[in-house]
């Protein structure tokens, strides 16, 4: 984690007090077709590369507030030092606050990759993920350094992918494109500087 376990908890708490829910993929996805409806506060917490103190840290106090997250792994990097376990993905995964996604095989740059490797880059990542946590019901991908190509993303779409990128644009709010989703690093901030982020790439609707 690139924060501590104290200024993570005081973020959720901000968030809370201002009237912030915390909703998952699978809630936009809804909310995309028509099938759900969201909170005008909503927002989704997301941790990359699956280090070992998202586990120890974040995800203790994601219980206690019983706060949903996702958090997008790289499969080479599983059950190395620092790194959580395939045992401590299950567990997060089953205790249904956690969802567990594809940040690739080996964290490449799909900017250096033709299209078939890169989808069979991510197709592989999932099927590694399955085959250790079961099937899932939404495939959410998000890019190494939020780096793609056009061709990449229409390939990934065919093979009913959610792909979140990870730069500094801001979610276009007419249409939500679920392709192309963009996200806020909070990491150390303050509540204040935190929600100023959040405001300037919020999708509103």
């Amino acid at each position: 984690m690139q924060t501590t376990k104290n200024v993570f908890e005081n973020q959720i708490q901000g968030l809370q007090a201002v009237g912030y829910h915390f909703i998952t993929y699978e809630d936009l996805a809804k909310y995309k077709n028509g099938e759900e409806q969201l909170y005008k506060k909503s927002c989704i917490v997301t941790f990359d590369d699956g280090y070992e103190g998202v586990y120890e840290n974040a995800y203790p106090i994601a219980k206690k507030y019983n706060i949903p997250f996702t958090m997008f792994i790289i499969i080479d990097n599983m059950e190395q030092e620092g790194v959580i376990t395939w045992d401590e993905a299950k567990q997060m995964q089953d205790s249904g606050l956690v969802t567990i996604a594809s940040h690739s095989m080996n964290h490449p740059e799909f900017t250096n990759l033709d299209t078939e490797t890169a989808v069979s880059n991510v197709n592989e990542s999932y099927n590694k993920i399955e085959e250790k946590l079961g099937k899932t019901n939404l495939k959410i991908f998000t890019y190494p350094y939020g780096l793609y190509k056009e061709e990449q993303i229409e390939n990934l779409k065919k093979e009913g992918y959610i792909q979140n990128l990870t730069d500094n644009k801001i979610n276009k709010s007419k249409d939500l494109d679920l392709y192309r989703l963009h996200r806020c690093y909070p990491l150390n901030d303050s509540i204040y500087k935190m929600m100023a982020k959040i405001i300037y790439r919020s999708i509103r609707y």
